[in-house]
């Protein structure tokens, strides 16, 4: 077998894509390990051109910390030959689909609208992607509770709603963007990137801008923690009349109205 190499930089661990690594062999492979399985998903990620798999993260896999975990995928950082940094998203064995092909089809859909993390290439059962580094929509909204600015708040739901609009102008619908919580991520510089399209569909009538409102204004979580900075409640009526206009016609004239409602103070 190949050598391993493994190494520390900026206090994550790197380890080369190599068969014998053992930081590895229990994610490239998750839940059931085949080394048939395996070498064929080495081969792929090589093909692919990444060399590194930079290991840490918010998720945790046994021992071992990394970006992201799924029910379908698990995401790692991962680093070209140049050391550029990308996402590498790799197919659980147990997943309840045989490829990641599709999903990568759908996110070069999105792509083409001008939404979501770029897609650098895919495989059977690799996707590898721009790396987005920030902080769930619901842990940004956390952080800003305590901050008087209720502009730059606004700025980030308009953002997500904008994007979602792309969406429904491209006819791909999201799919989970009820549960916004895990699909927005916001960056440092207050950058908003949509990810997961692994349940995105061309076939079924699209209801992007309408399931991230409903999370965001008037349901859930998010909404609740909004609505004393932007006075949730006393526009409701007004949220729920231009939702129901956007979703029987989805023209920018009627998307147009659900941001004035987001902008006018109560």
């Amino acid at each position: 077998m190949l050598s391993t190499k493994s190494f520390q930089q900026n206090g994550l661990l790197q380890t080369s894509i190599n068969a014998d690594s053992p930081h590895l062999v229990n994610i490239i492979c998750y839940p059931s390990f085949d080394i048939s399985e395996y070498l064929i998903r080495l081969d792929e990620i090589r093909s692919l051109g990444v060399r590194y798999v930079v290991l840490g993260g918010r998720s945790v896999l046994g021992k071992i910390a990394i970006a992201g975990k799924g029910c379908v995928s698990l995401v790692l950082k991962a680093e070209f030959r140049d050391h550029t940094s990308c996402a590498l998203k790799v197919r659980r064995v147990d997943a309840n689909r045989i490829s990641m092909e599709r999903e990568a089809e759908l996110h070069m859909i999105a792509n083409s609208a001008g939404v979501g993390p770029r897609i650098f290439g895919a495989s059977k059962n690799i996707i590898i992607m721009e790396f987005i580094d920030g902080l769930s929509v619901i842990d940004w909204i956390r952080q800003q509770e305590n901050d008087s600015d209720r502009r730059i708040v606004i700025k980030i739901i308009i953002e997500i709603l904008e994007q979602c609009y792309l969406l429904d102008r491209a006819h791909l619908d999201h799919g989970q963007l009820s549960h916004l919580d895990h699909h927005v991520i916001v960056s440092g510089s207050y950058d908003v990137t949509l990810i997961d399209f692994e349940s995105s569909s061309t076939d079924r009538r699209t209801a992007n801008v309408t399931s991230a409102a409903q999370s965001l204004l008037l349901s859930g979580s998010i909404s609740k923690r909004l609505n004393d900075k932007l006075s949730l409640e006393k526009k409701k009526e007004s949220l729920i009349c231009s939702l129901k206009s956007y979703k029987s016609c989805q023209s920018r004239a009627n998307f147009d109205r659900i941001l004035d409602v987001v902008l006018e103070r109560a």
